[in-house]
């Protein structure tokens, strides 16, 4: 809005600039005509001169070095009228006459009435100075020519008096459209620094108010935390309950933050299910982190969203100036970096800002940008682990387990990317490539043994959530040509869970095709035995922390026992991962379990040493 003033001023006043040039030119031509013609002195035409130029000048001058102001488009009008009651002193009836007309013309431009009425007021005032106190014989001009121009002149103000009154209704519409234009740029400003959907300021304004912060907390010595709020888990919400839905959770935390926290702290919202905090806090690092405690707190706790209780947990990053930055920049970053470390590190938590973590952000994004050329590249390669049958001790199938080999040979461990490539959204076309692949080469091994197993691709959480997926899912299988039946999608029970809505409509489809599902990790996530009631599984997966002690902890062997006893009951697989050792395998054989998977068999193998293995097997 501010701008928009300036500029409609600076275009005002440009025109009176123009009007003020073209009058000193009118001026000095019927001036050199009365030097001329009419006996004009002189020292007199220089005197009027040297007048109407310092006029001229001071508006100039001004204009400028302020050509934005408001007050400067007094300067002709107040000007040109001690102008013409000096300059009436020798040339007065043609002097005043285009004066009078001037400075009417002038209060025009700048479209405000009361400024017309004062110029009007002050042209009439010129002219009865010289009706009631100029000597008419005293005068080089003729009575008549006098009083014609008088005339001339009341009549030219009389007509621009009516001109202008009839125009009212005009200048008033004109009126009207400058203050809706500048309400109007009063919302695009407000549009600009506000965020609509919760109607907290934005990160622009969140931006200018770190600015300001730390230009007063450097003058006075002042601490600076910034903290980057970041909801969990948010894409669950909108995928499995929809958008309007994760609107409204948005919205509802961003009232409990308003409500929540102290009036002094800054809120914004930067974005998706990102917020940013400022305030400004004491030179005790006690203080400072119990606050920074006590904010996190408040985020933490559930609140309803129609009708309905969710669960709120939020992770947070913190910065701090001047130990950590001298600029908003600066500051943000470090909040933010310090934030993905505490989502890396099992969310739900707070980190504060320290050098390590540059260090572990500058990796993370050498590490991404290899990420994001590793599949054009064909870098990655999977892995075989068989899956044994425990009553006849055959290979019941294999397990496709994703592997990355860089261009110098070494393998990057799963647990350094699986994550990255799950924020960045890469692991969706890695997901299909790997199904794909694994589809393929089941399908080739089958055909060249002439023996049927099953193929276990693990499913990450992006690919289930893809609207798409059990049509890609057959599609691939469709062109490699692999029997559904021999399919298996493992998911773990937290991916199931959180997105129940979502994967009970996809995987029923498939499995009415045929693909087998099953669940894997059981145990290591909600470790509900009512879950595997819901779930649409086939088979069940035990983690492998319930296989490690069952040899010397008769707690485990009870556990596993009637975990076993249980799924079977319902009429679904069992299978035990990470056996290492006989003594687990004879203990499993004793409980009833109808496969195992682990190191005492093989441990994932490239692609022709398993193939190797199977034929000679």
């Amino acid at each position: 809005m501010d701008l928009l003033i300036s500029e409609n001023r600076s275009q005002r006043n440009t025109i009176a600039l123009r009007l003020m040039l073209f009058n000193f030119t009118i001026l000095m031509t019927v001036f050199s005509f009365a030097y001329l013609k009419l006996g004009l002195s002189a020292p007199h035409y220089w005197y009027m001169f040297t007048a109407n130029m310092l006029s001229l000048s001071v508006y100039i001058i001004c204009y400028c070095y302020r050509k934005d102001s408001g007050w400067i488009g007094y300067i002709p009008i107040f000007g040109q009228f001690l102008n013409t009651m000096l300059i009436m002193l020798f040339t007065p009836a043609v002097t005043n006459t285009f004066s009078s007309v001037y400075i009417v013309v002038i209060a025009t431009v700048f479209m405000r009435r009361k400024v017309i009425y004062i110029a009007i007021s002050l042209a009439l005032a010129a002219n009865a100075y010289f009706f009631l106190f100029v000597q008419a014989e005293r005068l080089a001009l003729s009575t008549h020519m006098l009083i014609g121009t008088l005339m001339w002149s009341l009549m030219i103000i009389f007509s621009l008096l009516m001109v202008s009154s009839s125009n009212r209704k005009l200048m008033a519409r004109f009126f009207t459209l400058q203050k809706e234009t500048l309400d109007k740029a009063e919302q695009v400003k407000l549009l600009a620094t506000t965020d609509t959907l919760t109607l907290l300021p934005n990160r622009f304004s969140a931006y200018e108010h770190l600015e300001n912060a730390i230009q007063k907390a450097s003058s006075s010595d002042g601490r600076i935390c910034v903290i980057w709020v970041n909801v969990d888990n948010f894409q669950m919400i909108n995928d499995s309950l929809g958008y309007a839905t994760g609107d409204q959770y948005l919205r509802c935390f961003a009232r409990k933050m308003v409500h929540a926290l102290t009036p002094g702290i800054h809120i914004s919202r930067s974005g998706g299910d990102e917020f940013n905090l400022i305030l400004d806090v004491g030179s005790n690092d006690s203080d400072f982190r119990s606050t920074v405690l006590s904010i996190w707190e408040a985020c933490q706790s559930p609140f309803q969203v129609a009708g309905v209780s969710y669960p709120l947990k939020a992770s947070m990053g913190v910065a701090l100036f001047p130990d950590h930055g001298h600029t908003a920049e600066q500051l943000l970053k470090c909040a933010d970096v310090a934030m993905r470390k505490a989502k890396t590190g099992g969310k739900h938590q707070f980190r504060i800002f320290d050098e390590t973590m540059q260090l572990n952000l500058l990796h993370r994004r050498k590490l991404e940008d290899a990420l994001q050329g590793a599949l054009a590249q064909n870098q990655f390669t999977l892995h075989f682990q068989k899956q044994v049958h425990v009553p006849s001790g055959e290979v019941k199938g294999y397990e496709a387990l994703l592997r990355w080999q860089q261009p110098d040979g070494l393998y990057i461990p799963p647990a350094e990317w699986i994550q990255l490539a799950e924020e960045t959204g890469l692991i969706v076309p890695i997901g299909y490539w790997v199904l794909q692949t694994a589809c393929r080469t089941a399908k080739k091994w089958q055909d060249a043994s002439q023996t049927f197993f099953t193929i276990s691709v693990n499913i990450s959480a992006l690919q289930l959530m893809q609207h798409d997926f059990a049509d890609q899912v057959l599609v691939i299988i469709a062109e490699t040509g692999l029997d559904p039946r021999h399919l298996v999608l493992e998911l773990t029970e937290t991916l199931l869970i959180q997105s129940i809505e979502t994967s009970t409509n996809h995987l029923n489809f498939l499995r009415d095709k045929g693909v087998r599902i099953a669940l894997d990790d059981f145990g290591k996530g909600f470790s509900s035995l009512s879950y595997i009631k819901q779930l649409p599984v086939d088979i069940i997966k035990i983690d492998k922390s319930f296989i490690d002690h069952i040899d010397d902890c008769s707690e485990d062997r009870v556990i596993m026992e009637s975990i076993v006893s249980l799924v079977q009951r319902i009429h679904k697989e069992v299978v035990a991962e990470g056996v290492e050792k006989q003594e687990q395998l004879h203990i499993l054989q004793a409980i009833g379990c109808d496969f195992v998977q682990g190191y005492y068999f093989s441990k994932p193998l490239p692609e022709h040493q398993a193939f190797h293995a199977l034929v000679q097997a």
